[in-house]
């Protein structure tokens, strides 16, 4: 009867296509003793840089007899690992194997196997024989078919109770002789087969002052009463002391994040180490909700990341930092790589910073110091070097994520763009309180730089400036009128110097000023290029619609075609209104009347605009708006555009309060001599004690971030009060009229000033 048969080529093209590397090939060794639960793996090699040498894997688990050895280990794709509920029989640890696949592994890197394997009486039996066998994978190739393979392998029984239970798995005579580069790779990578213990276990109070949403992230899927599981690594494979722990010591900040199978909301938290609680003590930890995108599919995670913000390493840990760096992937407590190796950036930090290096060179070109721009810049832009973590994945936990073929991460589909995503808000988010202390870190040094001055803070730099060199004049005024007492003389200087640290802290204030605005400025030309292109595709879908429309009307067309082209029109029809919208919105802010003249602007035409950018938004929460504007009511004289950002942010500002089902209400008139808009709504209240923190740069609630245009960067209330400033306006926080749980105040001259 006709039968397939099955080359012993296969082997080889097996071993080498379904293991990606080296150290994958060994790591699915050690896993195989984390699956026969094993508390212990010891990992010996020896002659790694010469020919002939040899790898040693040796497990506490509870072993093999020979007929397990047949029926498991000897069969190709064995169903073993896939029946039942997939855990192991002693701590209900779940399977990493699926495939039976991976004891192909021992065949990538070593001609010889021995296997040599003590079964437990508690599981087997009293009378259970274990198992003494080699395998010759030199002697199976040379035959034609597998059916032969039988002469490469020689298996005894050993008697009961012959040693302690586990396995020894000896591979001899390896294929390839390391060369001392090769060998320092293997070997880095065979030790972050585990994450380090600063990643998993309690952090000490030297290292943080408490616990932030764990003591110790959820890594594996056991039973309780799971022992762990620990990897000693010795011989060529010992690379003595590591420096894990001086490395988390001289980080800055520390990350979290847990995503749990049943709630609704992944929750972050970001707080400083305490060396840097002492070093900057107005550094805070914060904590953030963000709805989880699938409730069904995961993934659900923990992860803790290490985030090292300016200081340098210096002696042995700097080779070892950068090593270490980056923030990789565990599976079930095994590493999965490339994630967090050297090159792969798999949550696009890299690509971030080196997008963010323009402006750094624009700082440097104008002639501002580099340790200036080097500070103010820095906490935007950090690198995969900068950031040391894991995310610790479980099977349970991530059910869509599918590995590679060759081990070699996962497919690149929608599951693990969910990780991706999910991941990166709690490093952008870390980056804007980061960026918030560095900005209050700034106003003190500046406060304490201004001492003796006196008066109220200028409405803006202009101001500023204009007071200081008035102050200047009047200086040089005294010196020249009064005469040369000593008393006199010395009170001079004194305000001659007060004057002059004005002037610093003006110049300061400019520069910040002038950070923010080439970023705007760079911003700004390429939406300016976008305005156009969202114009093109207007017209374009324009065209698509009047196809369509043509198209359903013709009588040719089969009438069931015909439906299908009025459901397409609809389609279309929605997709040009949206079109529609940004367009209008985009020429308003870019177009070349947006910054042409001021005028007075109507301010209930202003805030139709805006809400036609944000209906989607609206309708997409089921909220109701109500606006209680007078008609003739004006703003001074002052640019659309600038109409425009003040009422976009405290529109989009309001929607994100407010939640499902919520209100919005806007009010606006006049009284004495001011214009005025409230803008309130249900849902979240802001504590009036603590409101003018959301004044501040980098201070915000939001967890939508997008650090590269300043998307939910807390940039948004700074803006509009910059903005108010200018025309001797105000914004503020005041309590709010039930049922509404919070009011912003918006006040301008009504003629301007």
């Amino acid at each position: 009867m006709p039968r397939f048969t099955v080359d012993t080529h296969l082997f080889s093209e097996l071993g080498a296509l379904l293991v990606g590397r080296d150290s994958t090939a060994l790591n699915e060794l050690v896993k195989n003793a984390y699956d026969a639960d094993a508390s212990k793996v010891i990992v010996h090699g020896q002659g790694l840089e010469k020919a002939g040498g040899s790898i040693s894997v040796v497990d506490d688990g509870i072993g093999m007899t020979a007929e397990a050895f047949e029926r498991g280990f000897l069969r190709i794709a064995s169903r073993a690992k896939t029946i039942g509920t997939r855990r192991s029989p002693v701590f209900g640890r779940r399977y990493t194997g699926r495939k039976g696949i991976g004891r192909l592994a021992a065949h990538k890197l070593a001609s010889q196997i021995q296997v040599h394997s003590v079964p437990d009486p508690s599981e087997f039996g009293t009378r259970a024989e274990g198992v003494d066998a080699s395998i010759d994978w030199d002697i199976i190739e040379s035959l034609e078919s597998i059916d032969e393979s039988d002469e490469g392998i020689k298996l005894c029984a050993l008697p009961p109770g012959a040693a302690h239970p586990g396995t020894t798995v000896a591979l001899k005579r390896l294929r390839r002789r390391w060369t001392p580069s090769m060998l320092a790779r293997f070997v880095g990578e065979v030790h972050s087969f585990e994450a380090p213990p600063f990643l998993v276990d309690q952090l000490s109070s030297s290292m943080l002052g408490g616990p932030l949403l764990f003591k110790r992230p959820r890594v594996r899927d056991s039973s309780t009463g799971d022992p762990g599981f620990r990897v000693q690594l010795t011989g060529d494979l010992d690379v003595g002391d590591d420096y894990w722990q001086l490395l988390a010591e001289r980080c800055q900040w520390v990350i979290e994040i847990e995503a749990r199978q049943g709630a609704r909301y992944v929750e972050y938290a970001v707080a400083p180490t305490t060396k840097e609680a002492a070093h900057t003590p107005w550094a805070r930890a914060e904590n953030w909700t963000h709805p989880h995108p699938d409730l069904k599919a995961g993934p659900f995670f923990s992860a803790r990341i290490f985030v090292r913000a300016t200081r340098r390493f210096t002696g042995p840990v700097r080779d070892f930092a950068r090593g270490a760096a980056g923030v990789r992937v565990y599976m079930e407590g095994f590493r999965v790589l490339p994630y967090g190796e050297r090159g792969d950036d798999w949550l696009k930090l890299d690509t971030d910073y080196t997008r963010r290096r323009q402006p750094f060179e624009l700082g440097r070109l104008e002639g501002q110091p580099l340790e200036e721009v080097h500070e103010r810049e820095t906490f935007l832009r950090l690198p995969n070097d900068n950031y040391y973590g894991g995310v610790f994945l479980t099977d349970a936990g991530s059910p869509t994520l599918e590995m590679l073929v060759n081990r070699e991460g996962f497919i690149p589909d929608e599951a693990f763009m969910r990780l991706v995503g999910l991941v990166r808000r709690g490093i952008d988010l870390s980056v804007r309180l980061r960026a918030s202390v560095q900005s209050e870190t700034r106003s003190m040094r500046d406060s304490s730089s201004a001492e003796g001055r006196s008066g109220a803070r200028p409405a803006n730099v202009e101001e500023a400036l204009k007071n200081t060199l008035k102050s200047i004049g009047e200086v040089r005024a005294k010196i020249k009128d009064l005469g040369l007492d000593d008393e006199v003389r010395d009170k001079v200087l004194e305000e001659t110097a007060s004057t002059i640290r004005n002037v610093r802290r003006a110049i300061s204030t400019t520069r910040s000023e002038q950070q923010n605005l080439r970023a705007a400025a760079s911003v700004g030309t390429q939406f300016a290029a976008f305005t156009h292109e969202i114009n093109a595709l207007l017209a374009q879908a324009r065209s698509v619609d009047a196809i369509a429309e043509h198209l359903a009307n013709d009588g040719a067309i089969p009438r069931s075609s015909r439906r299908t082209l009025r459901d397409l029109r609809d389609a279309i029809a929605a997709l040009v209104l949206q079109l529609e919208r940004q367009a209008s919105f985009l020429t308003d802010v870019v177009g070349s009347n947006a910054r042409r003249r001021r005028r007075r602007l109507p301010i209930r035409e202003g805030i139709d605009g805006a809400l036609r950018l944000l209906v989607s938004r609206i309708e997409r929460r089921h909220q109701s708006i109500e606006i209680d504007v007078e008609a003739d009511l004006r703003t001074p004289p002052m640019f659309s555009s600038e109409l425009l950002s003040i009422l976009i942010n405290v529109l989009s500002n309001a929607i994100k309060a407010t939640g499902e089902g919520g209100t919005i209400r806007v009010e606006g008139g006049t009284a004495d001599g001011y214009m005025y808009l409230d803008v309130a709504n249900t849902g979240e209240a802001v504590a009036l004690a603590d409101a003018e923190r959301w004044f501040r740069p980098f201070e915000s609630t939001s967890t939508e971030i997008d650090e590269l245009l300043g998307q939910g960067m807390g940039l948004g209330l700074p803006i509009v009060r910059r903005i108010l400033e200018e025309y001797g306006g105000s914004a503020e926080f005041i309590p709010p009229t039930p049922p509404f749980m919070t009011t912003i105040h918006i006040r301008m001259p009504e003629r301007g000033r």
